[in-house]
């Protein structure tokens, strides 16, 4: 059986519901998924949201597992700007 991208678990990236991006499993994916969040993180608080947020799931092969490996909510930041 040959083997494509589909049939190997991924990482996936949502921001505000919308998927952005999809990669194989692997370190060096989770890694760029990171940097990516991380420009996500910078452009919404540039642009002032307080709701929403950002996603990093593994997603297994057939698609029925799905777990969220990393996130992040906008509504965080002004959680902290309070109790400050």
């Amino acid at each position: 059986m040959i083997m494509t991208d589909n049939d190997k678990p991924t990482y996936e990236l949502w921001y505000l519901g919308d998927r952005c991006n999809s990669l194989v499993k692997c370190r060096e994916s989770f890694n760029k998924m990171l940097i990516d969040a991380g420009e996500l993180m910078r452009c919404g608080r540039d642009a002032g949201l307080t709701v929403g947020g950002i996603e990093i799931c593994c997603v297994s092969a057939d698609g029925n597992d799905v777990e969220t490996v990393w996130s992040y909510n906008h509504a965080d930041d002004k959680k902290k700007k309070v109790n400050r």
